[in-house]
């Protein structure tokens, strides 16, 4: 009788605290205290804060320099770099204007240092600096440099999300074809797929599966995946995904036919990075290896030459 009221106070404590703890991780209470947020006045600074130095001052710096050149910016060339964007993933959270105005920011700080810098040369050596006209090239060099510094990171960018996609793709399919085989669907199949890798990949398959779920149609949003990425391999499996599903063809077989051939060009790929390490080698072996080599191995014979020739 004495531990039986102990045993109910805890009995009832630790429901009362798993009733508290699920009641916190509810999205009841989470939208209860973006309410409360909401009221306090100043909700947004902290959410601010917590954004990355590129996102809260950056970008938004670039969209202010694109207001400038609005006019003279082409529509071809805001397209291409909204393409860019999307392959990068940067799109919508990073604009085309904002990325366009941010080449002109460099470009116009390029110029201003290297103005500086021929400035700083001229009175060191004691000369206009303005009257050899290599100068104005200088300044003409800066110009486009800066120009294009933004769109370079913007390309390695893309090139290194679409390799990422590229090495986790045969792994990702060769999941769909065993989850379709097993008796999934194919929407199933990628969802399945989406949650068991990681990775650009699977943001990419969130977003089709969204569209799915949104009402768009199912060979529609596979068509976008593949423009979206711009890997030519999911593109070409794709496309086979789409025509076997229009002609009515079995998707189990096309699945299983894609696995074996993405296999096939993976061990391609890394037989052509083989082939050219050697190629790769050269410059390393010419400029670094071998002069060190060099020094080792006649060193001491030309030190012993020299001691000749001195002696004698």
């Amino acid at each position: 009788m004495h531990l039986l009221i102990p045993a109910l106070i805890l009995l009832v404590g630790t429901v009362v605290l798993l009733v508290m703890a699920m009641y916190r991780k509810s999205s009841t209470y989470a939208m209860g205290q973006r309410l409360d947020q909401l009221k306090a006045g100043d909700p947004t600074a902290q959410e601010e804060l917590s954004k990355p130095f590129s996102q809260r001052v950056v970008f938004p710096l670039g969209g202010l320099v694109a207001r400038l050149f609005r006019g003279s910016t082409p529509a071809q060339m805001s397209d291409q770099t909204r393409k860019k964007l999307i392959m990068a993933g940067l799109h919508p959270r990073v604009s085309p204007a904002q990325l366009l105005g941010l080449c002109w920011f460099s470009a116009g700080g390029c110029v201003v240092l290297m103005f500086v810098l021929l400035i700083y040369l001229g009175v060191a050596s004691r000369e206009n600096p303005w009257n050899d006209p290599l100068n104005i090239a200088y300044l003409v060099v800066a110009l486009v440099g800066g120009y294009l510094v933004p769109q370079f990171i913007l390309s390695r960018k893309v090139r290194a999300r679409q390799e990422e996609i590229l090495l986790t793709l045969p792994y990702s399919i060769d999941i769909l074809s065993i989850s379709v085989e097993a008796g999934m669907g194919f929407d199933a199949g990628v969802g399945y797929t989406m949650k068991k890798i990681k990775g650009p990949l699977s943001d990419e398959f969130a977003k089709t599966l969204n569209e799915i779920r949104l009402g768009k149609p199912r060979l529609d949003a596979l068509e976008d995946l593949g423009n979206r990425t711009g890997v030519e391999e999911l593109k070409t499996f794709i496309t086979a995904v789409v025509h076997a599903s229009r002609l009515g063809g079995s998707i189990t077989n096309t699945l299983r036919i894609q696995a074996d051939a993405m296999r096939v060009r993976q061990r391609q790929r890394a037989q052509e990075q083989a082939m050219k390490a050697p190629v790769k080698m050269v410059l390393p072996l010419v400029f670094f290896i071998f002069p060190a080599l060099f020094v080792v191995i006649l060193g001491p014979a030309m030190i012993s030459i020299w001691r000749q020739l001195i002696n004698q």
